[in-house]
């Protein structure tokens, strides 16, 4: 008990240090964030430690269990000082990622991602094959249209099919994807700030939006909650499998 009294104490202080807890000013405080609101202390918003920590478990649960069912996962954060950040976490687990630019239309315009993916694809053919036999410029004019689409796009091109949930950072920025999120049924797990409305979000969980150090504590949270959903479809997978070879031994 003294253990467990004590690691969460150094929770609690990582989440002050690490200024986690540091909203936005009382004057852009959404009011549907008011039940996560510790103290305001003339500056700035203070959110209640218990509530990040309750939230974020609730949602590492059910990403748990999306992972364990072999659900895809999409993570979504174009602010500049994280997008290293989306990308080393996103390919920790194997999953696709937008750190540059939403796509208007990602989600519920399929024919011109589809397109957008064709056109990819018909790109890094042509580098392979006639490349070669191109003059500078026209290499050149091929190279910034692959980048363009390759930046855009990330590594969504690896998508065979919708994902299930989408993690994302700053649910405020982020409004277009949340809005698609929504009308395709794709649940959302979002860190949302003082300024934000939590309602929109499947699975909100109260923090900095802003830092890197406070995002970083969120995502590697979340992100090791579907490493052990994945190790968990690994073995029931596994399982699966020897139970049928036991049923054709029988057979």
């Amino acid at each position: 008990m003294l253990n467990k009294n004590k690691k969460y104490k150094k929770i609690l202080k990582k989440l002050y240090k690490n200024k986690i807890v540091v909203g936005h000013n009382n004057s852009s405080r959404h009011p549907k964030m008011a039940k996560f609101i510790l103290f305001n202390n003339k500056q700035f918003d203070i959110i209640n430690p218990f509530k990040i920590l309750k939230y974020k478990r609730r949602a590492q649960k059910f990403l748990k269990e999306c992972a364990s069912i072999g659900g895809m996962i999409l993570y979504v954060g174009t602010k500049k000082q994280i997008q290293l950040l989306i990308e080393k976490y996103a390919k920790k687990v194997r999953m696709p990622y937008i750190n540059y630019k939403w796509p208007a239309g990602l989600l519920t315009n399929i024919k011109n991602t589809r397109l957008s993916i064709k056109k990819k694809k018909l790109l890094k053919t042509q580098k392979k094959t006639i490349y070669k036999y191109l003059s500078k410029k026209e290499k050149l004019f091929m190279n910034r249209k692959y980048n363009k689409i390759n930046k855009k796009f990330g590594t969504i091109f690896n998508m065979n099919r919708l994902p299930m949930a989408i993690i994302i950072v700053d649910v405020k920025k982020e409004h277009i994807a949340v809005k698609e999120a929504f009308k395709r049924s794709i649940y959302t797990i979002g860190i949302v700030d003082t300024d934000s409305n939590p309602n929109n979000i499947d699975y909100p969980i109260p923090a900095n939006d802003d830092l890197s150090t406070s995002i970083n504590f969120i995502l590697k949270g979340l992100t090791k909650s579907i490493i052990k959903g994945l190790k968990k479809r690994k073995l029931n997978l596994k399982k699966n499998e020897e139970k049928n070879i036991k049923k054709n031994i029988k057979t």
